[in-house]
């Protein structure tokens, strides 16, 4: 959340998406207070929001069961984690339309330092794109579930994490676009973290421009 003033608002249709939006839903209209100064959050967490919710809860569950976070090579994934079982090596790739899912047979031949850098050959096992917009179910929650599975050398892992389609028409996703502050991210050789440009201004790998400050 960037501090902006909460807003009440009707919920008619649930979709999923894109994570990525500009804003989230906080709580029920009956769980928040309304007062002269705007609208008050309740304390804790929201009664509404059940399970896996934001990407930023998908990469601390992943954390928490013991994959290691890497830093991709390519720019278009903000978060990456691999991980081993008995016979496999597994990759979660977390973009800003939808994470994908590779399943690699053998291990890696030395040991694999949290945070070093992932090079991605979708040559090397299936690869598996799960997209957030038209999906039927939550991603974020079958992602974890197959990354339980995948630790404990489960079957069926490659049917966990096939997209399943809605049958909703949908609106259309957004056309691609980049913009110029995307490009002098990426020139200035981003790799997931904000940038500090000048004069307090910051740049996101999403191609935002943002005065946080100093």
């Amino acid at each position: 959340m960037n501090n902006r003033p909460l807003k009440w608002a009707r919920v008619d249709d649930i979709n999923y998406l894109n994570w990525d939006c500009q804003n989230t839903i906080e709580c029920l209209a009956s769980e928040a207070k309304f007062t002269a100064e705007g609208i008050a959050l309740p304390p804790g967490e929201s009664l509404s929001i059940k399970g896996l919710a934001r990407p930023y809860e998908l990469a601390v569950q992943l954390f928490n069961m013991g994959w290691l976070p890497r830093r991709a090579a390519s720019k278009m994934y903000r978060k990456a984690y691999s991980a081993v079982n008995q016979t496999q090596t597994a990759l979660i790739l977390m973009r800003k339309n939808g994470i994908d899912v590779q399943i690699i047979n053998g291990l890696p031949s030395e040991e694999v330092k949290p945070n070093s850098v992932l090079s991605i050959s979708r040559t090397d096992g299936p690869f598996i794109g799960q997209p957030f917009h038209g999906s039927r179910h939550n991603i974020l929650k079958r992602t974890a579930s197959f990354a339980e599975a995948f630790l404990r050398d489960a079957t069926g892992l490659e049917e966990m994490i096939t997209p399943l389609k809605t049958t909703k028409v949908l609106p259309s996703p957004p056309p691609r676009t980049r913009s110029g502050a995307d490009d002098l991210y990426s020139a200035l050789g981003g790799s997931g973290e904000p940038i500090y440009l000048s004069d307090g201004v910051w740049l996101t790998s999403g191609g935002g421009a943002h005065d946080w400050g100093r």
